[in-house]
């Protein structure tokens, strides 16, 4: 697929079936991998490169941020990674079928910190049951955020679903940072919760 002059690895979600047969997206059946709030791509386009055995999806909704993570997927032609610009929570409820995911990486969701605008966060319990639902048995789930109140949150949302194992040290294979958010994170020298769900 990489050979391909008209190589394009934009996923339109109204062009998905419903469940989605990865498959057939991707060219070839293997563990899909997805990232939620990808922002520009920085972390999940190394790893898909390095990582031709799994499939990548990177999903992202913010139309400036997308734009950039399409131009650079686009360049690197990497035939494992599609990209979708739509809202995360819908795409899965919708296209995701049962066990389809092998592995959920969320780090640094929008924390929506007034009191009022809370009800958008991304993890609540409800979420968190279509993730389980939409997970292999084996799979796991990567979570990072620095605002304490979006942790002490996302913890009991997370194990209504999932068994969560803090994870307060740095990411073995990363360890000045997986994202942009948590190079610069921690470089200021912020606190961040970082968590690893997986089946109960």
């Amino acid at each position: 697929m990489a050979s391909d002059p008209d190589f394009n690895p934009e996923i339109l979600p109204g062009q998905l079936s419903l469940p989605a047969d990865w498959r057939a997206v991707f060219g070839h059946s293997a563990p899909l991998v997805v990232e939620i709030g990808c922002g520009k791509g920085t972390w999940l386009l190394g790893q898909a490169a390095a990582d031709p055995d799994r499939n990548y999806l990177a999903i992202e909704r913010a139309w400036d941020y997308f734009k950039v993570l399409r131009e650079r997927a686009v360049k690197r032609r990497i035939p494992n990674l599609r990209v979708c610009r739509t809202d995360a929570a819908d795409l899965i409820a919708n296209c995701f079928g049962p066990q389809c995911v092998s592995v959920y990486h969320v780090y640094f969701p929008d924390p929506w910190p007034k009191a009022r605008h809370q009800k958008r966060r991304l993890l609540t319990p409800e979420f968190c049951a279509k993730l389980r639902r939409t997970m292999r048995s084996d799979g796991e789930l990567f979570f990072a955020t620095d605002h304490q109140g979006y942790a002490e949150e996302a913890i009991p949302a997370l194990r209504s679903a999932f068994a969560v194992t803090e994870h307060p040290g740095p990411w073995p294979d990363a360890p000045k940072g997986r994202t942009n958010y948590e190079i610069k994170y921690l470089r200021e020298g912020r606190p961040i919760w970082r968590l690893i769900a997986r089946p109960k």
